[in-house]
């Protein structure tokens, strides 16, 4: 039951659906971003971009792409970056990359533009779009001191950290024309 539940489960996360929203104001986001450099094989949106889109989606697509300026909510590390062009990322600690590397973001939650937006349910399909990261950095945090004591037994430790981060430059963010 559980692993028919779970199969279902990544089926249903699997499938590139997608709907637009037309604003009729201006609407800001807080900035977010997302990592996607490690993901399960049953989620990846490479399955999406085999399916064939519908007119509708097509037309969606290109009209998105019409507009100046594109967004879009990617996820990095496991959580959600609102992201643009040129934009620079600060995440956890990545340890399968080095400087320079350029990463291709695949988990797209959103992308959009001031007018429009396509949502994914729950990512886009790949292929409407391409957005890439340049590792630029990955610098330690702060150092942060860690006292430990015990009262009355003479226990006392001073224990001292600093977070390794990656920072991330976001070098493209597309739309892709769909025919």
């Amino acid at each position: 039951m559980l692993s028919t539940l779970s199969l279902n489960i990544y089926k249903n996360a699997a499938k590139a659906c997608t709907s637009v929203t037309k604003y009729t104001h201006s609407t800001f986001m807080t900035p977010l971003f997302t990592r996607q450099f490690h993901q399960n094989h049953l989620l990846s949106n490479e399955q999406g971009s085999t399916l064939k889109h519908g007119p509708e989606t097509i037309k969606a697509v290109n009209t998105l792409r019409d507009q100046l300026r594109y967004y879009a909510i990617a996820e990095i590390a496991g959580r959600p970056f609102l992201v643009t062009k040129n934009d620079v990322v600060v995440v956890d600690h990545m340890k399968e990359v080095e400087l320079g590397d350029v990463l291709k973001l695949n988990r797209i939650r959103e992308l959009g533009s001031k007018d429009y937006t396509i949502q994914g349910k729950p990512y886009v399909a790949s292929d409407f779009y391409s957005v890439r990261a340049t590792v630029i950095e990955q610098p330690k945090g702060k150092q942060i001191e860690i006292i430990k004591k015990k009262r009355r037994k003479g226990y006392q430790r001073r224990l001292t950290h600093r977070q390794p981060y990656t920072v991330l430059r976001i070098s493209e963010v597309e739309v892709n024309k769909l025919e």
